[in-house]
């Protein structure tokens, strides 16, 4: 039985609600995308991205108590084009793919597993962990030859919780509270292509 098992076991629903119940933070909580900047390397088209994660006192409750929680991050790549004067997206690439954050409490340890490449690092620290989840370089997301030139396309991301990873009791309580919906949004950039990507 793990240890989120034997919590809610012991507190039962009401009593696990009680104990990630705490006062909200001055702060707003939430996912920020701090920046989103595009480059080209070696024929492609690469992306390096930083995010902020700031969590309400219910979500750090839950990590320190060893629940493990799964964050989705989205990549898209877009071609926007005019019909008629209508302006329209048509998705050329598209990146999910979903980390895993979970606290060790007998060795005070921060793990996160990254699903899409199985890499796993572990932290001494939550902001260590979570600079690192946050942290996208040298992200390579299209190849230059399969984009056409001298057209516009639109590069979004987001990163978001995950609530349906959670415990089925945690679950429930996500659907009445606010703290559990962590969402950045979508941060987008417009990339003129040039007519050298030909």
């Amino acid at each position: 039985m793990t240890t989120w098992q034997r919590a809610i076991s012991t507190l039962g629903f009401a009593g696990l609600g009680f104990l990630l119940s705490c006062s909200v933070a001055a702060d707003t909580p939430g996912i920020q995308i701090l920046y989103l900047n595009d480059y080209q390397e070696d024929q492609q088209l690469v992306v390096d991205a930083s995010a902020k994660f700031h969590f309400p006192p219910k979500v750090l409750s839950a990590i320190h108590h060893e629940i493990p929680l799964t964050f989705t991050t989205e990549i898209e790549l877009n071609e926007i084009r005019t019909l008629l004067g209508i302006p329209f997206s048509r998705n050329r690439t598209q990146i999910v793919y979903r980390t895993e954050l979970q606290y060790i409490g007998y060795n005070r340890t921060y793990v996160i597993a990254n699903k899409r490449n199985q890499k796993v690092q572990s932290f001494d620290s939550l902001k260590e962990a979570m600079k690192t989840l946050g942290t996208l370089s040298n992200f390579r997301i299209a190849d230059l030859a399969d984009l056409h030139p001298d057209t516009l396309y639109a590069v979004k991301m987001r990163i978001s919780l995950d609530q349906w990873q959670l415990p089925t009791p945690l679950i429930i309580d996500t659907l009445w509270s606010s703290d559990w919906q962590l969402d950045s949004d979508w941060r987008s950039i417009e990339i003129q292509s040039p007519k050298s990507w030909l």
